[in-house]
């Protein structure tokens, strides 16, 4: 239900609303400590409603950061992570229609050489709770992710909700970032640790 209106709210926005939240959302992100000190990003290649993260990806090149993608793997069900050198090269439409590198650019990496990861989602909470699109790809990858890799949601402001359902399978985020605010997450998961 929840996952049915926000894609609904995503695809109401026209691109010129689209890209300026996006904008705003990228220029909110380069502003967080985290990330200007971050060497190896991982950043999702955006499909057309999502929150557009060339231009993150670019200023990650710019800053002279390692930037790696995921790959959708259906067949294992999880992410693996593959780095590329910039969005010039030959890219692909893959699993459920989003862009990955072209088959003979792929070179698979372990997810530890990550030390910040944004990741996409559905909806988000205050908690860091994240809904994505229903596979688990993101969850699984963050289990396998180190303790000091930031993780950090983007999206629009209508997915930040007062609370997603959430169980002992996900994996929350550290920061959401939308195009008004930066959320730093009252995240008990991480809390314990």
């Amino acid at each position: 239900m929840v996952r049915k209106a926000i894609i609904q709210k995503r695809k109401a926005l026209s691109n010129n609303i689209r890209d300026e939240k996006s904008l705003a959302i990228a220029q909110r992100l380069f502003g967080l400590d985290e990330f200007k000190k971050s060497d190896a990003v991982l950043c999702f290649l955006c499909r057309s409603n999502e929150v557009q993260t060339d231009m993150i990806i670019r200023e990650s090149f710019r800053m002279g950061k390692k930037v790696f993608v995921p790959l959708v793997n259906i067949r294992q069900r999880n992410l693996q992570v593959t780095q590329i050198t910039s969005l010039d090269i030959k890219l692909v439409i893959g699993d459920y229609g989003v862009r990955e590198p072209a088959s003979e650019l792929q070179e698979i990496v372990s997810p530890s050489c990550l030390d910040l990861v944004i990741t996409p989602g559905l909806a988000f909470d205050a908690f860091g709770n994240r809904i994505g699109y229903g596979g688990g790809y993101y969850d699984k990858l963050l289990k396998k992710l180190s303790g000091g890799v930031t993780r950090i949601g983007v999206g629009y402001d209508f997915q930040v909700l007062n609370s997603v359902p959430h169980s002992e399978l996900d994996k929350s985020v550290q920061f959401v970032v939308t195009e008004t605010k930066t959320l730093k997450c009252l995240n008990y998961k991480t809390l314990e640790v």
